[in-house]
């Protein structure tokens, strides 16, 4: 593992999107099948989402719209005239391409069908013009196009070769956690200084949050509790209370982009902002910023790739949270051993937490998952961790992250069924 492969491995995973990844990969799937047909509007559409698809779109807000849908997803997607065909799709929405796709909803008669079956990210699109038909297919990742098809001609078809092109990437599940640990601390920082912009972004739609009347409103009660006592004007509370409040502008769907992690943005915003308040609170230099971070991120991804790119269990807690963990106990100073006891100990405390979805609600999973993570690095410099044998914590943190994956896939089997009967209710 060379510091060029890490580079390029977050230069793949740490990018900006503008609304919660998977409306936006509905749209972005909808838009390519669309341009096969040469934007004619079809006479109707089907779908074809996977679970885990489906339940974080269903009730997220789109940005720029102060609304949310599946459907409405769909039809953005048909009713943007010049679609960029990547993360930002929707990130400059006009309002006659919202009248439009609001037109076409009530007009084009539309089929969605959950796969239970399918891989965690996959969106299937298939229209149907006067004269013509189109099929594409996304999976694997928000923006991997494997499947294109116009009537009988197949123009892209990369579905067989989606695994050997990911056995081309870094995977960091073959190495030793200590081995990550090692790589972030030895990165270049003039080469990783890209992910301070995640700061910017996301501290930016933190403070959006912080003020805004929309959403769950957290920002504003935030604030009331700061002003009759309850809550103290302290760094704790601040990363609480920011990394809510980032979540709750991003799910109502305010029209601002954020840097993701693992290609989920509330991953981004749990593995970057609690560590751009501590980082500014303890004064530390930009080389010790960037290298927090990228650690951060590349835990993140680690615990991904056990876990799924989309589980039953809440990544934004499990995978961010332990990412966070991670990048505040360097920042603070611990090392190796520390690093992995913050890790552990926020995979024991949060491992339980189901995601029931996108939504404003996940302000607060956020929430939980900001402060536990900044509290299990505490905790972890001062030599505390739970240890081997307490459920499935095992003795080294490999095998503990094992225990993990089998926990929220075996463990969650039917989770999601369950959550999409009562998402459906």
């Amino acid at each position: 593992m060379v510091s060029e492969e890490i580079i390029d491995l977050l230069k793949d995973e740490v990018i900006p999107a503008t609304g919660c990844t998977e409306p936006v990969a509905i749209a972005l799937a909808v838009a390519c099948c669309h341009k096969l047909l040469e934007q004619s509007t079809p006479k109707r559409i089907r779908v074809i989402l996977s679970a885990n698809v489906f339940k974080n779109a269903k009730a997220v807000g789109i940005p720029g719209v102060q609304d949310s849908g599946v459907d409405l997803a769909i039809f953005l997607g048909l009713a943007i005239e010049n679609p960029n065909l990547d993360l930002s799709i929707l990130s400059n929405l006009s309002q006659k391409e919202l009248l439009k796709a609001r037109d076409l909803k009530a007009e084009i008669p539309l089929e969605i069908e959950i796969d239970f079956q399918a891989p965690p990210v996959y969106i299937e699109a298939l229209l149907e013009t006067e004269k013509d038909k189109g099929k594409s297919i996304l999976q694997e990742t928000h923006t991997n196009i494997s499947f294109l098809q116009k009537n009988k001609e197949i123009i892209l078809d990369k579905r067989n070769n989606l695994k050997g092109k990911e056995k081309k990437k870094l995977d960091l599940s073959k190495y030793p956690f200590g081995e990550i640990i090692k790589a972030a601390q030895a990165l270049p920082s003039e080469d990783a200084e890209f992910l301070l912009e995640g700061i910017d972004l996301n501290m930016k739609i933190a403070k959006r949050g912080w003020d805004m009347e929309e959403g769950l409103k957290v920002g504003r009660a935030w604030k009331l509790m700061e002003r009759k006592g309850l809550v103290n004007k302290d760094l704790t509370n601040r990363i609480a209370g920011y990394t809510a409040a980032a979540s709750d502008a991003r799910m109502t769907g305010i029209p601002l982009p954020v840097m993701t992690s693992a290609g989920s943005g509330n991953h981004g915003l749990v593995a970057i902002i609690p560590l751009a308040l501590v980082g500014e609170e303890l004064k530390k230099s930009k080389e010790d910023l960037i290298r927090g971070l990228a650690l951060s991120h590349l835990v993140t991804i680690y615990i991904k790739t056990f876990t799924g790119r989309l589980s039953p269990s809440c990544g934004c807690a499990v995978a961010s949270g332990a990412g966070a963990a991670a990048g505040l106990t360097f920042l603070l100073g611990g090392g190796f051993k520390a690093i992995e006891m913050a890790v552990k100990n926020v995979v024991s405390s949060l491992a339980g937490m189901v995601c029931d979805g996108g939504k404003v609600g996940c302000a607060l999973k956020l929430c939980s998952s900001a402060i536990t993570a900044w509290y299990s690095a505490l905790l972890a410099c001062e030599n505390l961790s739970v240890p081997a044998g307490n459920g499935f914590i095992a003795e080294s943190l490999e095998e503990t992250i094992e225990n993990l994956s089998q926990l929220s896939t075996e463990g969650m089997i039917n989770m999601d069924k369950t959550i999409i009967q009562l998402l459906n209710k």
